[in-house]
């Protein structure tokens, strides 16, 4: 140790050289940081480690919580010559692994956050499982869903599905929040006999089991009843039976039973069509609360693979041309309708709407509406299926707007609005 120092000692002699702050850096972090830390390396030790990532790492699992010193470790890091960006992220990340190993979640999270923001991809797993891990101090929907979007980006293509998923039950989840913020209400258990059924606030209600009471036969048809409500039957598989179905998924008892209920009732109070919250559907910003519970409810019934009813999908349609409507409230409305499977009701829906109308233009735009809806369902009447009618219905609307019979019923900018609207959602 005395020739280490001796050897410094030397090395003071000439402060302007670049060299030889770097090698006095070295003896730094071997003298005085690295033992610190719990690592004592000789000189000759350290010349033989090639890459001084692995000192790095000695140093973050030397000791229990040695992972807790994250300024000191990224100091011993540029003192050995880690300084760039990359390499620093590299360093942090290892950092977060480690933490997370240990249980500390909180400090994994934090960091994560850092190297999402600062792009660094090799870290995409650990913000995936994070994530949609437990629920952590400071950690809120949007930050899971910052971290998701994260590891969406950097995924290798065999987790892309699976991450798809988790983001989607993310979003499903902010709804369910945004919902609760904005009416001061919260899901409460409807059906007697469940229990252990993961809250709306958990990232994964499958971890949860629902344990049945004794009546476990009249509480799935009171589930059934609950999902025949806003659900058209759903085709199972193998001769698999609907009981079946819902014992092998938990999921979809928990949301049956917790937050449907809850959100039916949100999407029938009248009141609530006069409040608005922010929504991200093309063209539109804002849409009634009422609205926005259907909007959930249809996220739900996609995601776990059941088709809506046709009043359900009318619901909403009513909800965005309520008036005082926008031209491209009624475009967006009638988007919406053309996912009913039974077109009349679309038709009885605009005709309420122009009952209701007072103003000229509200008039003109949903008469306009309602025209342009029957040419469109008239057009895929002798269509198989949902695929045959989407590409009928692009291909109408590439020879209406080409020969500009459209033009007379929308300006330009709602007609796009229509096309992108209509495509996206034209599915019976």
């Amino acid at each position: 140790m005395f020739q280490i120092w001796k050897a410094k000692d030397c090395l003071d002699l000439f402060p302007s050289s670049i060299n030889v702050r770097l090698e006095a850096d070295v003896i730094d972090a071997l003298t005085v940081k690295l033992p610190n830390l719990g690592v004592n390396l000789l000189p000759m030790q350290y010349k033989q480690i090639k890459d001084p990532m692995e000192i790095i790492k000695m140093a973050i699992t030397s000791q229990a919580g040695a992972y807790l010193n994250v300024d000191e470790i990224i100091e011993v890091a540029k003192l050995l010559g880690l300084r760039s960006q990359e390499e620093i992220s590299a360093v942090q990340e290892a950092i977060a692994r480690e933490a997370a190993v240990a249980g500390d979640l909180q400090l994994a999270f934090d960091l994560c956050l850092v190297l999402a923001r600062k792009g660094h991809g090799l870290v995409w797993d650990l913000c995936a499982a994070i994530a949609r891990g437990p629920a952590i101090e400071n950690m809120d929907v949007g930050s899971r869903k910052q971290l998701l979007s994260f590891a969406l980006c950097h995924c290798d293509d065999e987790s892309i599905g699976d991450l798809l998923h988790a983001w989607k039950d993310l979003d499903m989840q902010g709804q369910s929040e945004s919902l609760m913020m904005l009416t001061g209400t919260t899901p409460k258990f409807t059906v007697e006999g469940s229990s252990n059924i993961a809250p709306p606030g958990h990232p994964d209600q499958s971890l949860f089991a629902v344990e049945f009471a004794e009546g476990q036969e009249s509480y799935l048809n009171k589930i059934k009843h609950i999902l025949a409500g806003v659900a058209k039957d759903l085709p199972l598989a193998n001769g698999t039976s609907w009981d079946d179905f819902l014992r092998e998924n938990t999921k979809v008892l928990s949301f049956a039973d917790l937050q449907l209920p809850w959100l039916v009732e949100l999407s029938r109070k009248l009141e609530l069509g006069k409040k608005f919250c922010r929504i991200s559907i093309s063209g539109k910003q804002y849409v009634p609360v009422r609205g926005q519970a259907i909007i959930t409810i249809l996220s739900w019934l996609a995601r776990s693979g059941f088709a809506p009813r046709d009043d359900l999908i009318s619901s909403l349609a009513k909800s965005i041309m309520e008036p005082p409507a926008t031209e491209e409230e009624d475009v967006m409305g009638c988007s919406f309708l053309l996912n009913l499977t039974d077109a009349f009701h679309g038709v009885e829906v605009i005709e309420e709407e122009l009952k209701r109308r007072e103003d000229y233009q509200e008039t003109c735009s949903i008469m306009n509406v309602g025209m342009t809806y029957s040419l469109l369902h008239n057009s895929g009447a002798e269509c198989r299926d949902p695929l045959q009618r989407r590409d009928l219905l692009l291909r109408k609307f590439r020879e209406k707007i080409s020969s500009g019979e459209f033009l007379c019923f929308f300006r330009p900018n709602c007609t796009r609005l229509f096309v992108r609207n209509c495509v996206l959602l034209f599915r019976n």
